[in-house]
Parts: structure tokens; C-alpha cells; sequence
């Protein structure tokens, strides 16, 4: 790093102390960056997104005053893969954190090893820390534990809350605690919640409000078989309330999640409101994405990681300026996880560092369009299967095995639950798409990929993850 990008701002902003400037005058600070992700949270699920119901009016505000981007997609179904993609603008196959602690696939297997994001790894709060920043992080997913390095380039990084998964309000209160505590100097704050995340422990009030919801859709009988809890022994805190014959519909299932956002949009609120109180949004991007979706028995499965359809991949995309420019935009591009930290360094006024994948967003929030044409995006790193990739385009996806070949094409004009498989009968168009997946595969590891970094799983932090399911 040169000299000039370890100058501190406060440095690079002239400062006069005893002079009364003009408000005209005064030199403009760079805007603080409020980063909110919402684990495992659909874009489906919210009301700015089409959700009917009772479910999220207070991200549906925020949305109203922000750019909303309406087709945003993660680069991976899980969160370690996805979280380090959004970081630091590499795709899956070039950072390396692919590996589901060898549970699942790959080397290792039989003894549990943790992939640990390289130092090589270029990190959005590396470059704004570099550039004046404060950097903070507080986290509640164990997967971002600072031993998988997801620390790097924050000046205070909080993972306490990653032991027990805590809800909304105890992360509210630590970013409440942190910015009064800040300083001066403009900061970038990532702030990561589990309301949504299994086990799904909303209040019965958020339940009964969403019971009925049209988004919801048909109900359906569950075999025992087909129960969640049966598969997945963390995807329920049991309430007292819940019958047996409840547990073996569809609607309970799929309302218990959407209590989660419910529960989520009061925690928001409340973050929002500290903001406002404190003056901060007139002088900050507040930005709001999840990093990954959430399987509801559309193809007869539950939980995420193992697919890679859009209820895994389709992720919302908020971002409010100060002030609350451009408000009420809706922006219909594809764009994707990559895309944030090339866009938020430029909104930042940080030049970018060599080797970004994703694109600067900047134009499409000011109202115009990228220099290329082309909108797609590409996801990967599966849990249980290594070579499963895919292509996103606005009017198809194409799912391929690298390894088996097996692939499968949806229209998702017709067919936006995709059910139907078209390879067979579209091959030219799964050929056409093939070639551009295979075409980004080459292309993103051109210059190489990152030299993977292991080390042994603590025990405490193995117990957790397995008590959680994982």
C-alpha cells in the first residue's frame, strides 16, 4: 500500500481549528458505510419485494426511501463462501472458502478442517481502514468467527454474540454501544443478524400476525418424513403452543420463517431510529442485503446450502444514500454480492485495488446503466456437492455439475418456481449457457486463485456449529 492510501482522511481534509467556516464552505467528510446483512433472509419475504402480508414495514420504509435492486444475487447458498464473496469481490472458486469443514466432500474429511480466508484476500474494510476509517464488525453467525479471518481490516470486531446466536436487540445494543464510542472519523460498520436463521424462535404475536398470508400459498399435508425437524434437528425452538398436527403443514413451516423477518424488522427499526437520533443518516449509506436465501420445501428440502435455485440465491438489495437521495428507485439489472465492495469504496471515494471481480455500482444508483450489456450472474460452492455451478440470466438459469456434466435449465419467464427441467429440450440455449459458465469459470481464476489457508476447527467452536446443526 502507498503512502497516499495510508493517509488518514482526517489528514487529507483541511482542518482549521478556532476558525468559524461557512457552511458552504466545509469540507465534505466521506460518508460513513452502515453494512446490515440478515442471514438467510429472501428477498421474497419482504413486502418491497412482493410479499402479501403483515410481514416487514419497516424495511419496506427504508426501502422507500433508498434504491432498491430488485435482482441481486448471492454468489454461494451458505454463509462462509457467500460472506467472504461479499467482502472482498472474489468469486467462490478464487477465494477457496468452499469447504464445509470437510463435513460433506473433499480432503480432510475424516478430520474436520477450517478454511480460513487467506491474507492474501483484499477486504473491504482492509481498503476503507486504509483510507481514514473506522472499521467495526459485529457479527452473530458462527461461521464468521475471527478464526475463519473474517476479521481482517476492522479495527474492532465483535463475534461474542456468534456463540449463542443472539437475536436482534443484543446486536442492536453492540452497535448502538460502538457508534456512540466512534470518534470522529467517518466509519464503516457491518453489522450481521440471525433473527431469520434457523431455529426459527419468533413470538407467537408475529406467528399470528402472518398466519394466512396470500404469499404463504397453498398449504399441504407433510408426511412424517417431510417434516423439517426430522431432517434438520436445529430448524425449531419447539414453543408450547405448536400441535403436532400443526408441525405436519406446510403453512406452519413457512410462517415460523417469515415470523423470523417480522421479529428482524422490529430489530432493524430500532438500529434505524438510533441512527436517525444520532444524526447519521444524513451523512451515511445505510445498506442492506442478506447473504443467502432460504429452502422452504419448494423443491421438496428444507434449510439452505445445497442448491442453488433462486430461493437460495435471490438476496434484496437496499441501499439508502444520505440524506436519502434518489429515493423510491428500483433498479431491474442483475447485479450481484461481488458488486458491493467495488461500489461502496467508490461511493466511499477510495480508489479501487487491482483484482476486484465485481462491478462498480455507482452508475445504476445515479440513474444510468453499466458500459456492458450483458446481465448475468454466478453462484457455486454448494456444501454437499464441489462442482455444482450456475448461471443466472433475466430469463433463464442454467444448473450444471462440472464433475457428472448432469445439467438443468429453467425459463424463469413461465416457470419462476423452477420445476421444470428444458434441458433436453432447449439444447442449443443449455449449450449456449454451458460455454458462458465455463467461459466466467476460466476467466475468474485467470490470474490465479488464492492459496488456501487451513487449520484445525477448535473444539469449542466445533461444538457449537454442531449444536447448531451444522
Amino acid at each position: 500500500m502507498d503512502a497516499r492510501r495510508r493517509t488518514p482522511i482526517s489528514a487529507r481534509w483541511l482542518v482549521l481549528v478556532g476558525f468559524s467556516i461557512p457552511a458552504c464552505s466545509r469540507p465534505q467528510l466521506p460518508p460513513n458505510i452502515i453494512l446490515i446483512v440478515v442471514d438467510t433472509l429472501r428477498a421474497d419475504y419482504l413486502g418491497s419485494y412482493g410479499f402479501e402480508g403483515a410481514i416487514s414495514p419497516n424495511l419496506d420504509r427504508l426501502a422507500s426511501e433508498s434504491v432498491v435492486f430488485e435482482q441481486c444475487f448471492a454468489q454461494a447458498p451458505w454463509t462462509k463462501p457467500s460472506t467472504a464473496s461479499l467482502l472482498t469481490s472474489l468469486y467462490p472458486q478464487v477465494h477457496g472458502l468452499t469447504n464445509h469443514e470437510g463435513k460433506y466432500w473433499g480432503e480432510g474429511s475424516a478430520e474436520a478442517r477450517t478454511g480460513i480466508l487467506p491474507d492474501r484476500a483484499v477486504t473491504l474494510a482492509e481498503e476503507l481502514r486504509d483510507a481514514g476509517y473506522r472499521t467495526a464488525a459485529i457479527v452473530s453467525n458462527p461461521w464468521l468467527h475471527h478464526d475463519y479471518g473474517f476479521a481482517q481490516g476492522f479495527d474492532f470486531y465483535d463475534d461474542h454474540a456468534a456463540w449463542s446466536f443472539a437475536r436482534g436487540d443484543v446486536i442492536v445494543d453492540a452497535a448502538r454501544t460502538w457508534i456512540e464510542e466512534r470518534g470522529t472519523e467517518p466509519f464503516f460498520l457491518y453489522v450481521h443478524f440471525m433473527d431469520v436463521h434457523a431455529p426459527y424462535g419468533a413470538p407467537k404475536v408475529d406467528f399470528d400476525a402472518l398466519s394466512g398470508a396470500p404469499s404463504l400459498k397453498a398449504d399441504l399435508e407433510l408426511s412424517e418424513a417431510q417434516v423439517p425437524y426430522n431432517r434438520w434437528s436445529n430448524i425449531e425452538v419447539r414453543p408450547d403452543w405448536a400441535t403436532d398436527a400443526a408441525r405436519h403443514r406446510l403453512a406452519y413451516w413457512r410462517t415460523r420463517y417469515a415470523s423470523g423477518v417480522r421479529a428482524f424488522d422490529r430489530s432493524v427499526q430500532t438500529l434505524l431510529y438510533h441512527l436517525e437520533h444520532a444524526g447519521l443518516l444524513e451523512t451515511s449509506w445505510v445498506v442492506l442485503t442478506s447473504d443467502h436465501g432460504e429452502q422452504l420445501f419448494e423443491h421438496g428440502d428444507w434449510s439452505h446450502g445445497r442448491s442453488l435455485y433462486d430461493h437460495q440465491l435471490h438476496v434484496p438489495l437496499i441501499m439508502r444514500a444520505p440524506r436519502a437521495r434518489d429515493a423510491g428507485r428500483r433498479v431491474g439489472t442483475i447485479v450481484q454480492h461481488v458488486d458491493l465492495m467495488p461500489t461502496l469504496l467508490s461511493l466511499a471515494g477510495v480508489p479501487l485495488p487491482d483484482g476486484l471481480q465485481g462491478r462498480d455500482l455507482s452508475a445504476l444508483l445515479a440513474g444510468g446503466s453499466l458500459a456492458t450489456d450483458e446481465e448475468v450472474s454466478f453462484g457455486t460452492a454448494t456444501e454437499t456437492r464441489p462442482g455444482l455451478c450456475t448461471v443466472r440470466t433475466p430469463t433463464h438459469r442454467l444448473v450444471l455439475d462440472v464433475e457428472s456434466g448432469e445439467m438443468q435449465l429453467f425459463d424463469l419467464v413461465s416457470d419462476p418456481g423452477e420445476q421444470r427441467n428444458l434441458a433436453a429440450d432447449s439444447p442449443e440455449l443449455a449449450e449456449k449457457l454451458r460455454d458462458r459458465l465455463a467461459l466466467h469459470l476460466v476467466e475468474s481464476t485467470a490470474a490465479g486463485t488464492l492459496e488456501s489457508e487451513t487449520g484445525a476447527v477448535p473444539e469449542s467452536l466445533r461444538r457449537q456449529l454442531e449444536a447448531l446443526g451444522y
